[in-house]
């Protein structure tokens, strides 16, 4: 992957300094520094150095050294070169992460059965419930990872446990619900409001359970310009329970401060997709831990008695994280055999030659190819929305005509050429005015936190007009809608299109994933299954098939040494 300017930038100014305060800095080493910060800039956590004469290099300076050290860089003994916090971070992870997983917490076991019998009604005596297993295992552990692909019930699940946890005797526990972004924090407060009204428990029990979510920087205390977080390892956070949505977009650095942050005895449950794209810094936490998917032969005896039947896939094995890792593997959301849902798992096994089959299938109308002018098409799949905008409708409304469709793309930069020309056609139509950003219709997501607003990364607001003038409407994740006026908004674009990272954590009926022209490094099976996961009735692919085969066949595996260092 070529190196960014902004990557460039920085490998030059940590360059000069080295030099400045190492009058003996190996102008040689410089290249290695340019790769590590290029390295960084694309997730991985780390720079694996397998010549012995770049890390020999390196090793004569007094500014690199082993960990431990109080140094700007460390190599550590694996031949990994890190930026000192990215080690502390990784260390810190797999330190507590392991203290977590470590403890295992007493339970009466006929009260849990009868627990989950009473959450879990509908389950089969002879077919596997994972749901139930997973919530069956996170009553005794400190640490649970739920992973699953749309619809494998990973909300519904985790109602289910703070369920569970809030019958337990003894005074009631303090929980909270997280997410890395404000769009995330409000789907899942969303969803777990609804699946707290359906739980069989009585109101007592409902009360006792959150019924909203924070972002984590939110949660944290973290802010713009603050020097450290309001909550960390000295002022902790007051919760017995912390429960994190959509974990695979959450970087090294954000889940180290978070698990910094839980007080001694605090039960943390991460949920998330495995196989969906990590997040945009450095790191692929959530991926790190699903690696750990074994449990102890004891663990699935007891499990079998509590919460059986079980799949005959679990595989038994000891570890550190045994028996903390749970994964959901059957959809609500799409048929089995469906075109979607087939499409996103033969992408995810790297079946390059299927996926494509399945696109070229003619008698598979979930999925295909879309070989019509772009701007044109998008413009006339906009058109309800757009007219739904301008009447004015009720924001329910406008709002799921805008979901009933979307385009994505794997950068920015296309992004910004469909939205473009989708304005100038509006210019032409005298939709909207020349050299002016507002006009009533116009769809808008925020790029940057704004806690005074309220407001945050990833929310969507729809540009309506009213008496006082134009005004953006956006949902308060409690049902309700508030109305802004465009000049208080932090800073937003315009969303007819989106990239896929951006994308995470929403649905819409229909997608369309446009390609680039030529593969790029970003245009890899993660991000080609998330866009596939993001449709919920039909996904076409705009772009060439031989893009489409190069990006099914690039895997990318991000260097970091979590896992390993939890193994240990």
């Amino acid at each position: 992957m070529s190196t960014s300017h902004e990557s460039l930038a920085l490998a030059a100014q940590l360059n000069g300094l080295f030099a400045r305060l190492d009058p003996a800095w190996d102008p040689a080493a410089a290249e290695v520094i340019d790769r590590l910060v290029e390295a960084n800039a694309a997730g991985h956590v780390c720079l694996p150095l397998p010549s012995a004469r770049d890390r020999e290099r390196l090793s004569r300076s007094p500014l690199v050294g082993g960990p431990g050290r109080y140094v700007p860089l460390v190599l550590d003994s694996g031949g990994r070169l890190y930026q000192a916090r990215h080690w502390y971070d990784e260390t810190l992870l797999a330190a507590r992460l392991g203290a977590l997983a470590a403890e295992v917490l007493p339970v009466d076991d006929e009260a849990l059965r009868q627990g989950l019998e009473r959450l879990f009604p509908g389950s089969s005596p002879v077919l596997p419930d994972r749901q139930k297993l997973a919530v069956a295992l996170a009553c005794r552990r400190r640490l649970m990872v739920i992973s699953g692909g749309p619809g494998t019930g990973k909300t519904t699940t985790v109602v289910r446990l703070l369920a569970l946890l809030a019958q337990l005797p003894g005074r009631p526990l303090s929980m909270a619900m997280a997410a890395p972004t404000g769009k995330a924090a409000a789907r899942l407060t969303e969803s777990v409001s609804g699946s707290i009204a359906r739980l069989d428990v009585g109101d007592e029990v409902k009360r006792r359970l959150p019924d909203s979510a924070a972002t984590l920087h939110r949660l944290l205390g973290i802010r713009p310009g603050a020097a450290a977080a309001r909550h960390h390892a000295g002022n902790p956070l007051p919760l017995d329970v912390l429960v994190v949505d959509e974990a695979s977009m959450i970087d090294q650095s954000l889940m180290a401060r978070t698990v910094e942050a839980l007080p001694p005895g605090c039960r943390l449950i991460l949920l998330g997709d495995r196989d969906q794209l990590s997040s945009v810094d450095a790191g692929a936490v959530l991926g790190d831990l699903c690696l750990h998917t074994r449990y102890r032969l004891a663990t699935l005896q007891w499990l079998d008695r509590v919460a059986g039947p079980l799949p005959d896939d679990l595989e038994v094995g000891d570890g550190p994280l045994a028996d903390a890792v749970m994964v959901l593997t059957h959809s609500h959301r799409f048929a089995a055999g469906g075109g979607i849902g087939e499409l996103a798992k033969r992408v995810n096994d790297g079946q390059a030659d299927a996926a494509v089959s399945l696109l070229d299938d003619a008698g598979e109308p979930a999925v295909g190819w879309c070989e019509a002018e772009l701007i044109d098409s998008l413009l006339a799949a906009r058109r309800d929305y757009l007219a739904s905008a301008r009447r004015g409708d009720d924001p329910e409304r406008i709002q799921a005509a805008f979901l009933s469709f979307m385009v994505l793309a794997a950068e920015r930069r296309q992004v910004d050429r469909v939205n473009e020309a989708i304005e100038q056609r509006l210019e032409q139509e005298g939709v909207k005015l020349a050299g002016r950003d507002g006009y009533a219709g116009r769809p808008v997501m925020i790029s940057e936190n704004d806690y005074g607003i309220g407001l945050f990364n990833g929310d969507i607001g729809f540009t309506v007009e009213r008496q006082e003038g134009l005004r953006v409407v956006f949902p308060d994740g409690r049902g309700s809608w508030r109305d802004i006026a465009p000049g208080r908004l932090p800073a937003h674009q315009t969303v007819y299109a989106m990239t896929v990272h951006k994308s995470q954590g929403s649905e819409f009926r229909e997608v369309w994933l446009l390609l680039p022209d030529v593969p790029t490094a970003v245009l890899d099976r993660a991000l080609v299954y998330t866009a596939i996961t993001r449709a919920r009735d039909i996904f076409k692919v705009h772009g060439s098939e031989m893009v489409w085969r190069e990006a099914i066949s690039l895997k990318t595996q991000r260097w970091s040494a979590l896992s390993e260092r939890i193994g240990r």
